[in-house]
């Protein structure tokens, strides 16, 4: 009983599909005013054709002959499910759309990649307001089929490139999109080292000295990204840091390209930094948030005041983070920027 009504439930869906939100199994495709053939997979003699709830019949649409039926003409109206029937039986079925390949306005697949490895997939974004369901592969590595993330935005597709050979051959990502009455296929071809874009590094305040001045030098480390490649001098990153001036409230901007640990001197409020691959010049990553750099001073205790019992206050641990960085910065040279 189960299993016949999940039959039942399995074959409602096949027949009705107003509204396509995935690839149809079968499905054929056909320019505008071609013609196109439908066969009918069954060992049956006599069948009935159907589009949608339609009973089909020989007009100057549509023509039949034995298991096949000839769709003339092809245009949006005569696209849809196609179904063949014995009696009351499902037979098969064959989902017809429009190819708009060549005459589509779709948006162009955009791919990144974090880092050159093969460890790490490409995230590619594609969208359209003319096609409701999407699909990527990596046609150079014969790769599956990817749909969409199950946010529905980014598309991850696993790629062979060896980020410790010359690349010679460039990716193919073929993309196909369907619609209630369309289709479209398209390809977008580029060497990884063209879309690679770093993830983004971590920031750590070291040491501030003369706080609060215009002398005042705040003294930091850059992690590089988890993601990106290694050894790091084999794949130097160059990096770019942004400030806040706090008298004006101005934004300035400097570029280093040796090492992680830097010191940048001047009366400033925050700070931010990316970086990007330093010798191929790939994108920048994005911004690091910003960082505050605290202008209090440390607070003086009063004769008289109590010590409120022995819990330990919120900015112990701060101090304990700030001198652990002190001592792990302690012997480090910095570039003065």
């Amino acid at each position: 009983m189960v299993w016949s009504m999940r039959f039942i439930l399995l074959c409602l869906s096949i027949v009705r599909m107003s509204a396509l939100d995935f690839f149809p199994e079968k499905f054929a495709i056909g320019e505008r005013h071609t013609n196109v053939t439908l066969t009918c997979r069954t060992d049956k003699d006599n069948i009935e054709w159907k589009r949608e709830d339609t009973v089909l019949s020989q007009s100057d649409c549509e023509k039949i002959s034995g298991r096949d039926l000839t769709v003339i003409d092809l245009e949006e109206d005569l696209t849809g499910n196609y179904t063949c029937w014995s009696g009351t039986d499902l037979q098969d079925y064959t989902y017809l759309l429009l190819d708009k390949s060549k005459e589509a306005t779709a948006s162009k697949i955009n791919c990144t990649a974090e880092t050159f490895s093969c460890t790490e997939k490409i995230k590619c974004a594609w969208t359209s307001d003319e096609f409701t369901t999407f699909r990527l592969r990596n046609t150079r590595d014969n790769g599956d089929w990817v749909s969409q993330s199950v946010a529905g935005e980014f598309f991850f597709l696993p790629h062979s490139t060896n980020s410790y050979s010359e690349e010679s051959e460039r990716l193919l990502i073929t993309g196909e999109a369907v619609s209630t009455c369309c289709y479209m296929k398209t390809d977008h071809s580029f060497f990884l080292r063209d879309i690679v874009k770093p993830a983004v590094s971590s920031i750590s305040i070291c040491n501030i000295s003369n706080q609060g001045t215009d002398k005042q030098i705040i003294e930091l480390v850059v992690t590089p990204p988890s993601t990106w490649p290694q050894p790091h001098s084999f794949f130097p990153l160059k990096h770019q840091i942004e400030y806040e001036i706090r008298h004006d409230g101005k934004l300035q901007t400097k570029d280093w390209e040796e090492g992680t640990k830097f010191q940048v001197e001047g009366s400033i409020t925050k700070l931010r930094v990316r970086c990007r691959d330093l010798l191929l010049l790939s994108q920048w990553s994005e911004w690091t948030p910003w960082k505050n750099v605290s202008s209090r001073k440390k607070r003086v205790r009063t004769k008289g005041h109590k010590k409120e019992g022995t819990r330990k206050q919120p900015g112990n641990k701060k101090k304990n983070r700030r001198k652990n960085c002190q001592k792990k910065c302690k012997h480090l040279n910095w570039a003065r920027l």
